[in-house]
């Protein structure tokens, strides 16, 4: 089976009150229409450089067959400066969601069609079982320094940074399976070919999710010509570089060169593209300086292998400059000042009225695109507290939360009454959508709340008149949150907070850091956290808000982290954890979604994520509140080709959906 492109069948389509949008895998790939002969054009700073003798061609910059792009609503003109913000070094997914390229890549040629496209490789097959790929370069790739992309570059990450794992950590959700690591053969200068020990039929979905190799990309591939340098232990290794570069970034090894956390995040001062400019990279846009620095800069990449249907290489766009913020307030400012050319990270939906007053000012306008996630309180029935943890695994109590909240007020308090009152569950139009999961425990009846509660044995009540516990303890629990991006607004944890109160429950709150509020996560010591789910348009691609995994989102940790690192994994963790129950549901979802990662059958797939997902409509763990917010979008008024009733989710890559590389700014 030939492949040239992974088209999806659609499957997202957008509420009533936005555009329509539609996303999905469609079980036969199709082919992609190979670039026609065209005479190619380049932007003028480059044809400069070229006139100068300091740059080849455009036409020997290109691939042979460079991937051919079809902008929104026109061909584009080339030039200028975007003008975004963001929060700096650990904002990254801001800079990089612009610029990931992998092998494949999620592309929106209009926002009623969601394709999965080959990018940078040129053709691909699998076999029957899915557990052999074979992939082939674009002839003629090149690296932004001018360098030729090889399966050199292929089998040098696979060799020094795969299998050791200095950047990327095998795993489910990239390209290794649970018990065994895939194999690599290189068959010529273009072609290589993997293998599994079972079958991975998700692997060009995840591929378009998270590209699977160096952050941003490519896939499988790293510039070998470049990093091989940078590695102590071969002989390759440049000791005086290495050293240069230890000194200049405070590390006193050269391993921590490759990662900034720890082991297998990637995020090295060396290895990662957004830290290093000096990084060859195949993105549209390439690091200048840091982003220590403000403002951070990107510039256009002269070898990028994207051309427009007129045969202009891409990007339109010349610059990237990132100003440094720190509040939202400021940030909002700098939009009513007209300093913000286009930007949606950051742009929160409970302020749209703000930026609608702004426009003119401004002279923006502001696009809506829908969000694919819902607000939501996470109870961690796996907290240390053994009583913590059996109340909050309770259903009943958990519905008692639910329906304790009147989330048709919550939305028009806070958000305007833009949102929709949904319990956490798949988006409509998402293939995994259900009418009953978004209904559930979701309707106002504090009556029923009351009565649960009292049913459950917290019938008793302190001078104070709140609830007390089976043990005489004050029945109370801590809220913990952190006011940073994918948080939600501060106003609605006190207002759902307000009507826990009211049931009797004392109910405390504290804001944290978020590197601090992911540490508390992985010590599984939060009570109750608070984040929305996220990645719920395309749940196969990633699932992890409903296995419990994701530290953010912490129903589960512990138990998440027993499941998949014990039960279901390579037995590694730095995560607490502890042993489920037995027979608790979270067994089988976790059971079901090991098998959902080796079933090459489409329909037995399918019907297991049913399954999966029913655990969670029978009692849902994560409490939701309102979600599918219609995503506001700041686009300046000469700033063309973004389109809107997007869906933006970070399966998709929010932004990236949209294809900055074709976005304009008309002079």
């Amino acid at each position: 089976m030939n492949q040239k492109g992974l088209s999806r069948r659609s499957f997202l389509k957008m509420m009533a009150a936005a555009a329509a949008a539609t996303v999905a895998p469609r079980a036969i790939p199709a082919a992609a229409a190979p670039a026609k002969q065209m005479q190619y054009k380049e932007a003028p700073m480059l044809a400069e450089l070229v006139a100068a003798g300091q740059l080849p061609p455009v036409e020997e910059r290109l691939p042979v067959n460079p991937r051919v792009i079809t902008p929104l609503h026109e061909v584009g003109e080339y030039g200028g400066t975007w003008r975004r913000a963001f929060k700096g070094l650990s904002d990254r997914w801001g800079p990089v969601k612009l610029c990931e390229e992998g092998a494949f890549q999620w592309d929106a040629p209009d926002p009623e069609t969601t394709n999965l496209e080959v990018n940078y490789i040129s053709e691909w097959s699998q076999n029957d079982d899915a557990t052999e790929f074979t992939f082939k370069l674009r002839e003629g790739l090149k690296w932004s320094d001018g360098m030729p992309f090889t399966t050199a570059d292929v089998q040098f990450w696979y060799d020094k940074i795969f299998l050791p794992q200095l950047l990327n950590r095998p795993g489910p959700l990239q390209i290794g399976t649970i018990d065994e690591l895939m194999e690599l053969e290189v068959l010529d200068e273009l072609t290589w070919r993997i293998r599994f020990s079972k079958p991975n039929p998700l692997l060009p979905i995840r591929m378009g999710t998270d590209t699977s190799g160096m952050i941003g990309g490519p896939s499988m591939a790293a510039p070998k010509h470049y990093l091989e340098k940078y590695i102590g232990s071969e002989p390759t290794a440049d000791q005086a570089l290495i050293q240069a570069a230890m000194d200049q970034h405070g590390v006193t090894t050269w391993e921590e060169l490759w990662y900034e956390a720890g082991p297998g995040d990637g995020r090295g001062p060396i290895c990662f593209w957004f830290r290093n400019p000096e990084l060859p990279v195949i993105n549209p846009w390439r690091s200048k300086n840091s982003p220590l620095e403000d403002p951070y800069i990107m510039e256009r990449n002269p070898y990028f292998h994207c051309v427009d249907i007129e045969g202009n290489q891409l990007p339109y766009i010349d610059t990237i400059q990132h100003r440094l913020f720190e509040d939202n307030q400021t940030f909002n400012l700098w939009i009513a000042q007209g300093l913000i050319d286009m930007q949606q990270r950051h742009v929160s939906s409970a302020d749209y009225t703000f930026f609608k007053e702004n426009e003119e000012a401004g002279d923006y306008h502001v696009v809506t695109w829908k969000s694919a996630s819902t607000n939501a309180f996470h109870p961690n029935i796996s907290h240390p507290d053994p009583v913590l943890a059996a109340m909050f695994d309770t259903p009943q109590f958990r519905e008692a939360l639910s329906i304790a909240i009147n989330r048709e007020e919550l939305n028009e308090l806070v958000y305007n009454g833009l949102l929709v009152p949904r319990q956490a569950s798949p988006v409509k139009g998402s293939p995994q959508y259900s009418e009953e999961f978004e209904k559930r425990w979701t309707e106002y009846d504090p009556e029923r709340a009351n009565r649960l509660l009292d049913e459950l044995g917290y019938d008793q009540r302190d001078s104070e008149g709140y609830r007390l516990r089976p043990d005489g303890q004050r029945l109370s629990f801590t809220i913990t949150y952190t006011e940073t991006l994918g948080a939600m607004n501060p106003d609605e944890v006190g207002i759902v907070a307000s009507y826990w109160e009211a049931l009797g429950i004392k109910v405390n709150q504290e804001v944290v850091e978020r590197s601090l509020y992911e540490l508390r996560n992985q010590a599984g010591d939060i009570e109750v956290g608070v984040w929305f789910v996220d990645r719920s348009s395309i749940l196969m691609a990633d699932p992890r808000r409903y296995t419990g995994v994701l530290l953010d989102s912490p129903w589960a940790p512990r138990y998440a982290t027993y499941l998949s690192s014990f039960v279901y994994g390579d037995g590694t963790t730095t995560n607490a954890y502890a042993e489920p129950p037995e027979g608790h549901p979270l067994w089988r979802i976790h059971e079901l979604w090991d098998k959902i990662q080796s079933e090459p059958d489409e329909a037995s797939r399918n019907a297991m994520m049913e399954e999966l997902l029913s655990y969670h409509i029978e009692h849902p763990w994560m409490i939701g509140t309102v979600g599918e917010d219609p995503a506001p979008v700041i686009v300046k008024n000469n700033f063309f080709n973004v389109g809107s009733g997007f869906i933006n989710d970070d399966t998709l890559r929010n932004v990236g959906i949209a294809r900055p590389k074709q976005f304009f700014i008309r002079s």
